[in-house]
């Protein structure tokens, strides 16, 4: 089920505004110290990061997974070039993702 993004954007938010949350995001920053370097009100910026259909949360969750992405690429870039350490982790990461999207089915049919 795909949700749409609101094109409402009540907090005014550039382009090179959104691209910051997903930069900081990548690295791991909270989404309330992200309201903080972009020196918007904090309330504001949470209730937007907490509505799944909006720009806000949209762009954090889309920093973290291409950080993810690019991380887990060189991983497995490093596996395949025989580093045997990047092998274990990559098998592990997959194991964990596995074992994530099960949970999720699962506690998304009941």
């Amino acid at each position: 089920m795909s949700q749409e993004l609101s094109l409402f954007n009540p907090l005014k938010l550039s382009q090179e505004e959104f691209e910051t949350i997903e930069n900081l995001s990548a690295t791991n920053y909270a989404p309330r110290d992200i309201a903080i370097y972009l020196e918007l009100d904090i309330s504001l910026f949470m209730v937007e990061f907490n509505n799944a259909a909006s720009k806000v949360n949209y762009h954090y969750n889309r920093g973290r997974l291409v950080a993810t992405f690019e991380k887990d690429n060189k991983m497995l870039e490093n596996a395949k070039s025989g580093n045997i350490t990047a092998y274990q982790e990559s098998n592990k990461a997959a194991q964990k993702r596995a074992f994530e999207n099960h949970k999720n089915r699962i506690l998304n049919e009941g």
